[in-house]
């Protein structure tokens, strides 16, 4: 992990760390590692500003405070944790895939990471062969829902299914904006097109087949044909990068098209980064899993606080399911016992967490390797504001395809 601001912690910080040890009530647990007394080491895969071009630091912001945070409340098992990073590329999964063995050379108890859905499905014999459980942050497709061809049982998943996302947000349009047109935008990668294909058929059969379908490279410049077919729509759908999400808001009002856009956890980042601003705001929502900025928990303020102090962002749903992951290490390395891979498996099978989470009340392991199960709908005003429209709770899902 690239080096990090040392010296006295600002207040804010430990603010938050005391809230949340005293909320979670974490002393260090009976058990560890074999009798090995050292430190318990974490490795994350995700990029972060600079080394390409939709990097973002969220996920190592979020990270770095939940190791603070976890080794402020006894570390895991009364050990302290350390945490590296390796850069896991989002747009080269071939990369990916190598990025991923330079991770498991570093032999830690757990990994944490990956932001593409498209590289962790290149990296599924890598990661079956490494044996080491893997908290995945990138959206849970379908061929990744464990018992699918594509999955590994190794890998469970920070964020709800993608079925449950594409389900609170053609909920949403049809229910509460009462959209019958709708129009569906998304990359052309293995999670656009497995996103719109749900999508589709959900507005199927609800009765409202899409009135426009359209894919295109994430690293496009100009969405002109893929925004023009949406002329007709009353709701779009778009779940992809923030970059090209910007420049589909853009390029919508540029056409005169106005229809409200909802796109899922790149559509904080986008706002967050300013990619997008003024009016184009006012028709952008987001299906996400949490929403640190309008959240008036009074964890997660203390959490949007620390973070803002320290890093002069918002934090977005991204930052806090890093900041959870190491809570939900600690908790599944303390139920094993061990920091052996298969002991943190199976404690893995049947896992509940609620201390010092913070994205949802409990993180549960369900048979697709699910580990949340709520879904947020957040509305944006032109000045960047968030409110929350709707909340959705989903059942935990059977293993299989």
């Amino acid at each position: 992990m690239p080096p990090r601001r040392r010296g006295a912690r600002s207040t804010a910080l430990a603010a938050l760390a005391a809230l949340t040890v005293t909320l979670a009530g974490c002393g260090g647990a009976a058990g560890g590692g074999g009798g090995d007394e050292g430190p318990v080491k974490l490795v994350g895969l995700w990029e972060v500003k600079g080394e390409s071009a939709v990097a973002i630091d969220d996920y190592d912001h979020g990270a770095a405070l939940g190791l603070e945070a976890v080794n402020a409340a006894g570390g895991i098992a009364g050990r302290p944790v350390e945490l590296e990073r390796v850069a896991s590329d989002v747009l080269n999964p071939q990369k990916t895939a190598a990025q991923f063995l330079e991770a498991v050379d570093k032999d830690p108890a757990m990994l944490i990471g990956f932001a593409s859905a498209t590289a962790l499905i290149s990296a599924k014999s890598q990661i079956d062969r490494a044996g080491i459980p893997l908290l995945s942050a990138t959206s849970s497709t379908a061929p990744l829902r464990n018992g699918a061809e594509g999955a590994s049982d190794w890998t469970w998943y920070l964020q709800p299914y993608d079925d449950n996302k594409n389900e609170a947000a053609v909920r949403y349009v049809t229910d509460d904006l009462g959209a019958s047109r709708v129009g569906l935008l998304a990359t052309n990668d293995s999670f656009g097109t497995s996103n719109i294909a749900t999508q589709e058929r959900l507005l199927t059969e609800r009765g409202t087949p899409p009135v426009a379908v359209r894919t295109y490279d994430a690293t496009a410049t100009d969405l002109t044909q893929s925004v023009l077919p949406m002329r007709d729509a009353q709701a779009i759908l778009s779940f992809t990068f923030p970059n090209p999400l910007a420049l589909e808001l853009n390029q919508l009002g540029q056409n005169g098209i106005d229809a409200p856009v909802v796109s899922a956890s790149s559509a904080p980042i986008a706002v967050n980064g300013k990619l997008v601003t003024g009016p184009a705001l006012d028709r952008l929502v987001a299906a996400v899993p949490c929403d640190p900025a309008s959240s008036t928990d009074p964890r997660m303020v203390a959490f949007r606080q620390t973070y803002q102090q320290r890093f002069g962002a918002v934090p977005t749903s991204v930052s806090v399911s890093t900041y959870d992951a190491v809570w939900i290490a600690k908790a599944a390395i303390e139920k094993a016992g061990s920091t052996e891979p298969e002991a943190i498996k199976a404690a893995m099978a049947d896992l509940a967490v609620t201390d010092g989470v913070l994205c949802t009340g409990e993180y549960r392991a369900d048979g697709g390797h699910m580990l949340h199960h709520e879904m947020v709908i957040v509305k944006y005003a032109a000045d960047g504001s968030a409110t929350e429209a709707r909340r959705f709770t989903f059942d935990p899902l059977p293993a299989g395809a």
